[in-house]
C-alpha cells in the first residue's frame, strides 16, 4: 500500500507518503501472495543534499533486491558530481531546473527497469529551480507501456496531488471517488460519457484546501493529514521545501 501527497502553496512545497511497504511472493501456483508488510520504507529522498528539490516514489518499490529509496541516493551521486555519468549530468547550483531532475529520475531508474522490467513506478518530483521563487511539481511515469514525464504544477500555480490507494483522499480533494466513472457506467451513462461526466461532477464539488498565502506549518499539517486519512497508515515520513530568501533555500 501507497499513499504519496504533494502540496504546493506560494510559500512552499511539502512532500509526504506513508512508510509502508509490501513484500509479495509467487505460490506453487504462481499466484503473489502478500507475504510481509513493513512500516519502515523511506518513499522521500532529496536528489541533491541540502538543495529544495526532492521525489516520492510510489508503485513497484525495488530492483535487484534493493529498494527504490536507495537507487535514488546512487542517482544523488550523479546529480551531485561526484559519480560520473555521462546520461545524467549533475546539476549545477547557478542553473538547476527541477525538470532535468525529473528527466534524470526518469534516465536513471528506465535503465534499471529495462534490466529487470515487470509493474508500474512512478515519481512525483518537486522544488525550486536555480532561477524560480516558487516550487513546481513534475510526475514521471515508468512501465512496460510507453513513458511519461510531465509538469503537473508550473511555478507560481497551487494545488494537491496524491497517487497510489488514495480514494479517501481523492473524495475530501477531489469532491468524489475515483470510481464515480464506473459507477455512472452501472447506472447506463454511456461508457464513453463516464469519465468525463465524473470529472465534471468532481469540478462542480471540489473544495480548495491549499492557498496561495498559506504558512508552511498549515502546509506540513495538511499533507499529513491527507496521509492519514486513508484507513491502515502507521506511519508517515515527510519532508519540507521552502524559500527561505531571494537567494537562499532550504530542505529539511
Amino acid at each position: 500500500m501507497t499513499i504519496v501527497v504533494a502540496v504546493v502553496t506560494g510559500n512552499g512545497l511539502v512532500l509526504a507518503s506513508d512508510s509502508a511497504t509490501t513484500q509479495q511472493l509467487q505460490d506453487g501456483s504462481g499466484n503473489l501472495r502478500t507475504s510481509s508488510i513493513w512500516n519502515s520504507a523511506n518513499k522521500i529522498v532529496n536528489l541533491r543534499k541540502a538543495w529544495p528539490v526532492g521525489a516520492m516514489t510510489f508503485g513497484r518499490a525495488s530492483f535487484k533486491g534493493r529498494s527504490v529509496a536507495t537507487h535514488c541516493k546512487d542517482l544523488r551521486l550523479c546529480l551531485s558530481g561526484d559519480v560520473a555519468d555521462e546520461a545524467i549530468p549533475p546539476l549545477m547550483a547557478e542553473d538547476f531546473t527541477v525538470e532535468a531532475a525529473a528527466r534524470a529520475v526518469h534516465t536513471h531508474f528506465r535503465e534499471l527497469y529495462d534490466d529487470e522490467p515487470g509493474g508500474m513506478l512512478g515519481f512525483l518530483v518537486g522544488g525550486i529551480g536555480a532561477h524560480e521563487v516558487s516550487p513546481e511539481l513534475w510526475q514521471v511515469m515508468i512501465s512496460d507501456g510507453e513513458d511519461d514525464v510531465t509538469q503537473l504544477l508550473p511555478p507560481g500555480e497551487i494545488g494537491i496531488f496524491h497517487q497510489g490507494m488514495t480514494d479517501a483522499i481523492a473524495r475530501l480533494v477531489d469532491g468524489a471517488s475515483q470510481g464515480l466513472g464506473e459507477a455512472l457506467t452501472h447506472l447506463g451513462v454511456p461508457e464513453k460519457d463516464a469519465e468525463p461526466a465524473a470529472e465534471a461532477v468532481r469540478g462542480m464539488l471540489t473544495v480548495p484546501m491549499a492557498w496561495q498565502g498559506m504558512p508552511l506549518g498549515e502546509t506540513i499539517d495538511l499533507a499529513r493529514f491527507l496521509v492519514d486519512t486513508t484507513p491502515s497508515t502507521s506511519c508517515v515520513s515527510r519532508q519540507e521545501m521552502r524559500v527561505l530568501g531571494d537567494q537562499s533555500r532550504s530542505l529539511c
